[in-house]
């Protein structure tokens, strides 16, 4: 099978009669979907609560190429009917549906955002343009579409590079990597060659759940509305994103040309090179795209706003890097949890990184590594977890805490979980009325059975979730404490052999400055004497200032307590 990924032609082994391995005796492997499935590529699961039902978007294929995509809805297992067909253009196989995202609130909305290549209307095989479109999902059928952004593609025979990875920020912000097209003439500023034109890809975006461009952005200054919406630029081509729920941090896999396929971080306004650099500044690399000229950072066409930083990770000779996921799940153990893993498509592969203290870089223990690059077969599979994984378009951590890897050629979908699974409840929190951020706010987790209570304290991530072991199966009432907020209770929590529970809880009483689970004198005390201060105990609210607003939350509130 011939499969073009970046812009090199690989050779790709679909023998889906090949086992895949992981190099880890505690984990194993199961296949979730084996068959029914027209080249997965992404899924998404429709409530965080079920493991067992999400949607999966296909390319459907003649040969090796795209002629329409599709998404699909997996229930137990088993692939539905189509739910929506799109017509794509199909000149090769970086063509076709690419991407598929859910609203943050989709269980009210149902909102679903896709990706995809449009055929041109006089040459349906070509692409005119990319659109990411918003659908309404009423149960059985995709309604409403909404177009939201449109990538603009020159029409000609050679057209890759369309990236199509979409998510969901901490922010609330939708954010979608689009690779340059492969349009590399006339320059123009996502591709560093230029401040004088616009190309419209070659970047990661960053927009509202609407489509508009949000205020906050680090290029709002620039005239088009193209360069607006960047957070980032310089990019080639991905098929890997992935935010960090410990930080926050959006992280990136990018395909460089013959040399150099690349992990980055991106913070706002990052540049990350291309074309003038791929893998890091002072390797001075070499390749057709650049002239074989040994361009630095200097060189670089640098917004304001922008900065560069080098790979966090490189690979001289390119695996076709895609998708990338941090196993944010008290499924895996310690020196499991919260690492990155990384999927390919040219060896099969799957690469588990450690992170380093500070998470903005990996840690490597063999000496060889320490410059940040695999220079050799040997190097890169330093990191290797497990073989014969196909193409690895998608990684997710599911309802469930296990990783779920899709096999793009092998239309299949795997997962990988502990052989002897311990029990553990998951969950997301809501803060009414708090305006910071969500990341490491405490976490107070109590769980009562019978005459025994287990406390756990934790922090929450930047998404307002948490996933913690619990001493063993059974049924809990479980209270929730986070912060300054009152306790809430869930009673009856029901936690199977090896199995988990999901709670989505909103608190709403605010005002506990001192932690003891009551709003009284010593919280109201606390509020008046950092008053107009910037004192992050006694910021209720969370908008940086102890101010009248704090102090009329306590007071509403005051004499209530909590549940737990």
């Amino acid at each position: 099978m011939r499969v073009i990924l970046g812009s090199c032609l690989f050779v790709v082994a679909a023998i889906t009669g090949v086992a895949q391995t992981i190099n880890d005796s505690r984990l194993m492997r199961e296949t979730v979907v084996g068959s029914g499935l027209s080249r997965p590529i992404m899924i998404a699961w429709l409530d965080p609560a079920n493991p067992n039902d999400f949607f999966v978007v296909e390319k459907v294929v003649q040969g090796s190429n795209p002629v329409v995509g599709r998404v699909r809805r997996v229930t137990n297992g088993v692939a539905s009917d189509p739910l929506l067909t799109l017509p794509v253009s199909s000149v090769n196989w970086e063509h076709g549906l690419l991407g598929i995202e859910l609203h943050p609130n989709f269980r009210e909305n149902g909102y679903v955002y896709l990706y995809y290549t449009e055929p041109a209307s006089d040459n349906p095989s070509l692409a005119s343009r990319a659109r990411l479109v918003r659908y309404r999902f009423n149960g059985t059928a995709f309604v409403e579409p909404t177009i939201l952004w449109t990538v603009p593609i020159n029409v000609r025979e050679y057209q890759i590079h369309f990236g199509g990875v979409i998510r969901f920020g901490p922010d609330g912000k939708l954010y979608i990597v689009i690779g340059d097209t492969n349009y590399l003439s006339p320059s123009a500023i996502e591709i560093n060659r230029t401040m004088n034109r616009v190309l419209g890809a070659g970047g990661i975006y960053r927009l509202n759940a609407d489509g508009t461009i949000p205020e906050d952005n680090p290029f709002t200054y620039h005239t088009d509305q193209r360069i607006k919406a960047l957070y980032a630029y310089g990019i080639r081509n991905s098929f890997g994103l992935a935010f960090d729920a410990l930080t926050g941090w959006l992280w990136f896999t990018e395909n460089g040309p013959n040399v150099y396929d690349e992990v980055n971080l991106a913070l706002p306004g990052f540049n990350s090179g291309w074309l003038r650099i791929m893998g890091p500044d002072s390797r001075d690399a070499r390749y057709g795209e650049n002239g074989n000229y040994p361009y630095n950072a200097q060189h670089l066409v640098m917004l304001r706003n922008a900065y560069y930083d080098d790979p966090r990770f490189s690979w001289y000779t390119p695996i076709g890097v895609a998708a990338i996921c941090f196993l944010r799940s008290a499924r895996f153990d310690a020196d499991l949890r919260d690492q990155c893993v990384i999927g390919e498509s040219v060896n099969g592969r799957l690469y588990l990184f450690q992170m380093n203290t500070n998470r903005n870089g990996f840690r490597f223990t063999d000496t060889r590594l320490h410059d940040l690059v695999a220079d050799s077969a040997a190097e890169r599979d330093l990191n290797a977890w497990g073989s014969s994984w196909g193409v690895v378009s998608d990684l997710k951590i599911g309802p469930d805490g296990y990783l779920y890897v899709v096999s793009h050629l092998a239309n299949r979908i795997h997962r990988i979980r502990p052989v002897n699974p311990p029990e553990i409840l998951n969950g997301k929190v809501s803060l009414a009325g708090y305006q910071g951020r969500l990341l490491n706010q405490p976490l107070r987790l109590r769980l009562h059975q019978g005459n025994q209570t287990h406390t756990m304290t934790t922090r929450l991530d930047a998404y307002g979730r948490f996933s913690e072991r619990v001493p063993s199966s059974g049924v809990y009432d479980v209270s929730v404490k986070v912060g300054n907020y009152l306790s809430v209770r869930r009673n009856s929590v029901q936690i199977s052999p090896q199995g988990f529970a999901y709670l989505e809880l909103t608190l709403d009483r605010a005002g506990d400055v001192n932690g003891d689970d009551v709003i009284d004198d010593a919280d109201l005390l606390q509020v008046l004497f950092d008053f107009g201060t910037s004192s992050s105990t006694a910021d209720v609210n969370g908008d940086g200032v102890v101010d009248d607003a704090d102090l009329l939350v306590v007071l509403f509130n005051f004499g209530a307590t909590g549940e737990g």
